[in-house]
């Protein structure tokens, strides 16, 4: 059996679901304050994303989701402080904006794919090795952040 742990980098796995949320889609157009919730769900993902990706860049550690075992830092600041996934997170939003957009039940599938995927073959292995490389300090960070939000 393959092992999909960290082998799939989760802009695909986004991608993916997107796509399968366009395939799914309903019909008609959004209203104003779906449009609305739509804006506002694309700024937080953005800002958790890229909030994230400056903070990794800030302390010169691997942004690589397929290689984790490169971390060289354990980020706890900024967008940290709110998500331990802050990055998954902000793919979570735009997925959430997208299906606003597309409408349709179907289309919510795509963000419950993009949940479990990233919790089971991405998210868990990532925190194993960062346990194992930081020990007691990951610990106490897990206790203070809630892994999604």
């Amino acid at each position: 059996m393959v092992n999909l742990e960290l082998r799939l980098p989760p802009p695909l796995i986004f991608l993916l679901c997107a796509g399968t949320m366009w395939w799914l889609r309903g019909e008609g157009q959004p209203g104003v304050w779906v449009m609305v919730l739509m804006a506002a769900l694309f700024v937080a993902g953005a800002i958790m994303g890229f909030g994230a990706l400056q903070r990794f860049r800030h302390h010169q550690t691997t942004v690589s989701p397929t290689k984790p075992q490169h971390t060289s830092h354990l980020v706890t600041c900024g967008v940290y402080r709110l998500s331990r996934n802050p990055m998954y997170l902000g793919l979570l939003c735009w997925l959430l904006a997208w299906g606003c957009y597309l409408g349709g039940i179907w289309v919510w599938l795509g963000p419950i794919m993009l949940v479990v995927w990233l919790t089971r073959f991405q998210i868990m292995p990532e925190e194993r090795l960062l346990r194992a490389r930081f020990g007691d300090e990951y610990a106490r960070y897990c206790l203070r952040v809630r892994r999604w939000c």
